[in-house]
């Protein structure tokens, strides 16, 4: 199954990486990859010139429970939310 990449918008949080080191997760959209034989979610902070300003590796299923509890919001491929 090939990977898959969706656009998130995230409230600023605090969370473990796939390595148990506390990192900040940025406010504003970012790219989220996911499946594809990945062992983990990577999460790339994008800038308002498309240029990555972070990225983060999650364990699998963290972007989802962030969704669960308003941290994060899926936004529409044609923009919307």
């Amino acid at each position: 199954m090939p990977a898959r990449t969706e656009r998130y918008r995230f409230v600023p949080f605090e969370i473990e990486d796939v390595n148990a080191i506390p990192r900040r997760l940025l406010g504003g959209c970012a790219d989220v990859t996911r499946g594809g034989g990945m062992m983990f979610e990577r999460v790339v902070f994008l800038g308002p010139d498309g240029r990555t300003r972070a990225e983060l590796h999650l364990k699998n299923g963290h972007v989802r429970k962030l969704e669960q509890f308003g941290f994060a919001s899926r936004i529409d491929p044609l923009g919307e939310t």
